[in-house]
Order: C-alpha cells, then structure tokens, then sequence
C-alpha cells in the first residue's frame, strides 16, 4: 500500500463505526467474519449494507450465500470481534444459536439482522452486498466502537 492509499486509510479511520461479524453457512458450518462496513439502506422495505473485501479469506462464502446474519457486538466483545478479523472464522458450537430463518446468529450480540440478499454489486475493490431483513432482535446494553484503529465503549444512557 503506497502512502497516499495509507494517508486515506487513516483519515477514513476518524469515522467512528460500530462493530459487526456477518455469519453465514457453507457445507462445514458456520463461518464468521467481523465488518464495520455495516448500514441501513431502507425502513420499507427493511434493507441494509455491508461490504466485503475482494481478498477476504472467507469471500467464497458470503458470496455465494443466499442468507446471512449481521450480529451487533456489544462493548464486551472485542476479543470475538479481533477473533473473527483475523481469519478464524469458525465460531465454536457453545456460541451459536440458529435464528428464525435457519442463519447462524451468535449468542450475546447486543442485536441480530437475518438477511437474504436482494442485491450483490461490485464496487472498486469491495462487493457491497445488500439484504433484505427478515427478523431481526435486540437488547440493551453498551455498544463497541470502532475510531483510528482502537476499540472503545458507547453506552446507551
């Protein structure tokens, strides 16, 4: 990476962003990974974003998926969040719980979106994939933030 893409790197890292892992299915289970590219399109109907790196590891997976869940970290989870940013994908079974839709959703996350894609569009470097929300819960509790490469805490209160 030249200095010029290093420089945008860092002043894209002043946007303060929450922290995600997207979890989806392939035929060995379960596969995680963490996303801070994550937002809501539309109300009516329910859509959201979220974007994947055309060299991630775990790619093949989410873009061939046809359902996926987005899974909100809540402030005591960045350990899971560094797990899943590192390329070890596989959530064990004790974290796991299946949602309404059949998606792996992990236990804990301060909120759940089951997601079936609508759209896939490949944009630069990235392939911005859009779901439809088809459930999706949450819970109180403080959120993780994401700011200049630091993790941080934002309660609700």
């Amino acid at each position: 990476m030249d200095d010029a893409a290093k420089d945008y790197r860092r002043a894209l890292g002043s946007f303060a962003t929450g922290v995600t892992v997207v979890t989806a299915e392939d035929a060995e289970g379960a596969l995680g990974l963490t996303v801070n590219s994550f937002t809501s399109v539309s109300l009516q109907p329910p859509l959201i974003l979220w974007c994947l790196d055309d060299v991630c590891d775990r790619r093949h997976v989410f873009h061939s998926a046809e359902r996926f869940a987005v899974n909100v970290l809540s402030a005591e989870d960045h350990d899971r969040s560094r797990r899943f940013a590192r390329g070890a994908g596989r959530p064990d079974a004790d974290e796991l719980e299946d949602g309404a839709t059949g998606v792996p959703l992990l236990k804990g996350a301060l909120a759940r979106f089951e997601c079936e894609v609508r759209e896939r569009i490949q944009l630069g470097d990235h392939q911005v994939i859009v779901g439809e929300v088809l459930a999706w819960e949450s819970r109180k509790g403080e959120g993780l933030v994401f700011f200049r490469g630091r993790y941080g805490r934002f309660d609700e209160d």
